[in-house]
């Protein structure tokens, strides 16, 4: 299992009891104080990327991105601007998070298939990709009733909401972004909306067809295209039965 964690504080508020220094077990930290990042896990290096342009101005990527870094470094740009669709445009599954001076940005995909979670801790906002480590963090209890709705409606996300199965700690809904100032947060969506009292002007079908296909090939490509990380040969697996493991039954 792997994860992203950071925190963002209040600059003026309490330090937490446990200090400043806390750091999750077998982390890698990526930025530090006032609002640190971490990765953990068994992140492979091409698979966690940072690029800045200031020591505060900077963009972390997590996953699979298909983007060069001076792509990277434009995105940060068109984000700082506001325009967090260009976080989201690169083929891969991936996370991003950027910082521009104490404004953190942690962006969810459209899809939900990567959420971000989020929770009150020390007088700010603690955030990870995973539920679990917050729900430690904060030694939640339990959420009957989010339980409770998902037994009733598995297939009704929208009777969930932004809830998890411990309590205090919330997911941010596909489409929207997490964004923290000072350790106060907001959850605002990227993607533009059409009205349904509106009528939409009619899209070519061959035109969006090939924007998908297009897509999927670029997304394809991305994942082909990354490293290969092949485990090492030089111990060879004995198996249950000494003589009897994967190596010597293929010489056999």
């Amino acid at each position: 299992m792997r994860w992203l964690v950071g925190w963002s504080s209040t600059a003026s508020g309490p330090v937490p009891p446990e200090g400043r220094a806390i750091q999750p077990v077998g982390a890698q930290l990526l930025w530090s104080d006032p609002d640190p990042l971490w990765a953990v896990g068994d992140w492979r290096p091409d698979e966690v990327r940072v690029v800045q342009t200031d020591p505060f101005t900077r963009l972390a990527v997590f996953g699979c991105c298909g983007a060069t870094d001076e792509e990277l470094r434009v995105g940060l740009f068109a984000a700082r601007g506001g325009a967090l669709r260009h976080l989201t445009a690169w083929s891969g599954s991936y996370t991003a998070v950027a910082q521009v001076g104490r404004r953190l940005t942690i962006v969810g995909d459209l899809a939900g298939a990567r959420p971000v979670f989020h929770t009150d801790w020390a007088g700010g906002t603690a955030y990870a990709t995973a539920a679990l480590p917050l729900a430690d963090l904060i030694e939640a209890q339990l959420d009957v009733g989010h339980l409770g709705a998902l037994l009733a409606c598995p297939d009704s996300p929208e009777a969930m909401g932004d809830g998890t199965p411990y309590m205090g700690v919330r997911r941010v809904p596909p489409g929207h972004a997490l964004i923290l100032r000072d350790g106060a947060r907001d959850v605002t969506g990227y993607e533009p909306t059409a009205s349904l009292a509106v009528a939409a002007p009619p899209l070519d079908q061959g035109t969006a067809v090939d924007a998908v296909q297009d897509a999927l090939v670029e997304a394809v490509r991305a994942r082909l295209t990354a490293p290969r990380h092949a485990p090492e040969t030089d111990d060879l697996d004995p198996g249950p039965v000494p003589g009897m493991g994967p190596a010597e039954r293929r010489a056999a």
